[in-house]
């Protein structure tokens, strides 16, 4: 999946500018109902780590086209979203 999350990240940060996409982390999965999903990592840098709802609320329609004609997938992308400081700490 990694040559998919350097794609996704380029349109992340193109769709949340000003935030800064540090890293972007995907995995196929299946949701609760077993429709599949694309898990969506994604770890920013934002001032007051803050990021517009209306951008991200674009984020599935700006990232369809892509998915599909690059990787013939029909999986529904679900993100999260975190911080650095957030994701070292989830880490730990």
């Amino acid at each position: 999946m990694q040559n998919i999350d350097k794609i996704l990240k380029v349109r992340i940060q193109e769709q949340l500018a000003p935030a800064k996409i540090v890293e972007v982390i995907s995995e196929e999965a299946e949701d609760h109902d077993g429709d599949p999903i694309l898990r969506i990592e994604v770890i920013f840098q934002a001032e007051n780590n803050y990021l517009d709802p209306k951008k991200i609320l674009g984020l599935p329609r700006c990232l369809h086209q892509p998915l599909h004609k690059e990787y013939n997938s029909q999986r529904y992308p679900v993100f999260s979203f975190m911080t650095p400081e957030e994701a070292e700490f989830a880490t730990a």
